[in-house]
């Protein structure tokens, strides 16, 4: 399968666009009470869909990407790591 270009986004238009260098987070707001940014959207190419979004550091410097569909609970978490 090619990942190269956004073949499976629900709009026409923008399926030829590059998935390399493409913005996926989008309308995260900064909430200083829990030390996160909430309420943002992420875009998954693969599939074609958006997803509720959250991003926080955890306490040893990890920056954990939850992507769900409405209910926080329950979602995927991706964890990176800086270089």
């Amino acid at each position: 399968m090619d990942y190269g270009t956004d073949k499976r986004n629900p709009d026409p238009k923008l399926r030829t666009r590059k998935i390399l260098g493409m913005n996926v987070l989008h309308d995260m707001a900064y909430n200083a009470s829990t030390n996160s940014w909430e309420d943002g959207v992420i875009y998954e190419s693969k599939n074609g869909r958006e997803w509720n979004a959250s991003i926080y550091i955890d306490k040893n410097g990890m920056l954990k990407v939850k992507g769900y569909w409405h209910i926080k609970l329950i979602g995927k978490t991706m964890t990176f790591t800086r270089v």
